[in-house]
């Protein structure tokens, strides 16, 4: 099952903050993060994203409720 997180953050790419798309994979209670999924991203700027970086590996499961589907409805 696929779901999106959205984490405040500084992109370097577009010099300032605001909140971009991390996509989820798994189930509930273990969605691992897997890639930026922001639609500025361009040239592998998700493989040296400060946001991905400071996500958890695995979204905790008391915050499940944050995460989204593709429609943007909460999962």
């Amino acid at each position: 099952m696929t779901r999106y997180g959205y984490e405040p953050g500084f992109c370097k790419l577009l010099h300032y903050n605001g909140l971009w798309r991390v996509e989820y994979e798994g189930f509930p209670g273990h969605f691992k993060k897997v890639r930026m999924a922001c639609t500025c991203m361009k040239d592998g700027c998700d493989k040296d994203c400060e946001v991905f970086e400071t996500v958890p590996d695995i979204k905790a499961s008391d915050m499940e409720w944050y995460l989204r589907d593709e429609d943007g409805n909460i999962v």
